[in-house]
């Protein structure tokens, strides 16, 4: 047997276990329907949605400028324009906040749908990762509530799940438009929203790597470098209103929290005003790596899942019970031979690629950074529980069903 009992079960047990099993395989879509169900209305309940909190007046003020002007112009909300374009659509509609919220839960279904099949593609129609995964979204409140909110977490977590599914099922030239279209609509969302697009453009060149010729290969690379610039110019417009300099004399680790703050030992090198965003950020990590890097292990700290100081016991302990060995499977998940590699590069890459963004910028007070990519360690750790999850299953059959004498 395997080592997930102490003991071996008696043969009526694993009987009723495998039973219980085959119920499960039979029901689970329909328990996870409910689940969501269940979820959702819990969360528009307690959280009094549709809400309204920081950010949504200047969306929603964003959304009545596109709606009534049909202006697309606005500094720095410039850019999270498809969320107060999501919002627009309503109000061209007549509608109001409530069907908004409306609108952000049912693309949350969609999305749970998307997860569910996204993983049973990558786990070859194995049902069992598929509903772990989804099972585990669905009950992470935290991730539920941002539905709730009329800010850009909700939709730009449904639109991570939603380009899960495309990259996956991305086969013929058709398939690959679409996932650009997902991924171009995530990235419209926030300014990190990228992280999509680049995870998927890291796992196209592994497969091109495996499977193309030496010439297409080369032809990927050329293509890459000649992007650059671009990605430069890009880059730059992004960070363009965001001041990190500034997080980072403060010694801000967690916005809008003073309780943490980290101290310079002595005098920063501060960059020369006229750089660019990118070459402003780049001379200070250049001339203040320890300082900087000891900014990036607390940041990195608080976004990987360790509970902030200002949580619940039970919320800390709930954290610390959970979250290591989810992140203990996702890595055997990531190890798994049969899952395709390049579908494990691109949910692997968006996580570390929004680490690597927080570790540049602060870590939020809530979970705003680190919820919506979650549900990629869920995947990962789902896929990594599998091989457990059939080898006890064959030892209950074995314990159930002895060879006869």
């Amino acid at each position: 047997m395997p080592a997930f009992f102490a003991t071996t079960p008696s043969p009526g047990v694993a009987a009723l276990l495998l039973r219980g099993g085959r119920w499960l395989k039979r029901h689970h879509v329909a328990l996870l329907a409910l689940g969501w169900l269940v979820a959702q209305a819990i969360s528009w309940y307690v959280n009094r949605s549709p809400r309204t909190y920081g950010d949504s007046v200047h969306y929603l003020d964003y959304a009545h400028q596109i709606a009534e002007q049909g202006n697309f112009v606005k500094v720095h909300y410039t850019r999270y324009l498809g969320y107060p374009l999501f919002l627009s659509a309503f109000l061209k509609l007549g509608l109001g906040p409530v069907a908004m919220g409306l609108g952000q839960y049912a693309v949350g279904g969609l999305a749970a749908v998307a997860l569910y099949r996204a993983v049973r593609r990558l786990a070859h129609g194995a049902w069992e990762p598929a509903f772990l995964a989804t099972l585990l979204y669905i009950g992470w409140a935290e991730i539920q509530r941002f539905n709730a909110f009329l800010l850009t977490e909700s939709l730009f977590t449904s639109l991570l799940l939603l380009s899960l599914w495309a990259v996956g099922r991305a086969r013929t030239a058709a398939g690959w438009g679409l996932a650009l279209l997902v991924l171009l609509a995530t990235v419209s969302i926030r300014p990190n929203g990228f992280v999509a697009l680049a995870a998927a453009a890291v796992a196209g060149g592994v497969w091109v790597r495996q499977r193309a010729s030496r010439r297409v290969q080369w032809g990927v690379v050329i293509g890459g470098v000649l992007l650059l610039p671009l990605a430069w110019v890009a880059l730059n417009q992004l960070l363009l209103t965001f001041r990190l300099i500034k997080t980072y004399q403060e010694g801000m680790i967690i916005f809008m929290y003073d309780g943490i703050l980290m101290q310079p030992t002595g005098p920063l090198a501060l960059p020369p005003p006229e750089a660019t965003p990118v070459g402003r950020l780049a001379y200070f990590i250049w001339h203040n790596p320890r300082y900087f890097g000891q900014l990036a292990v607390w940041k990195l700290t608080f976004f990987m899942g360790f509970p902030k100081p200002y949580f619940s016991a039970f919320h800390a302990l709930a954290q610390l019970l959970t979250l290591p060995p989810l992140y203990w499977l996702a890595l055997r998940g990531l190890a798994a031979r049969w899952v395709a590699r390049p579908m494990r590069v691109f949910l692997a890459a968006t996580f570390l690629l929004q680490a690597a963004i927080v570790a540049l910028t602060v870590e939020d007070y809530d979970v705003r950074f680190s919820g919506p990519v979650l549900p990629y360690l869920f995947v990962l750790a789902a896929l990594g529980l599998t091989p457990w999850i059939y080898r006890l299953r064959r030892g209950l059959q074995r314990v159930a069903l002895p060879p006869s004498a």
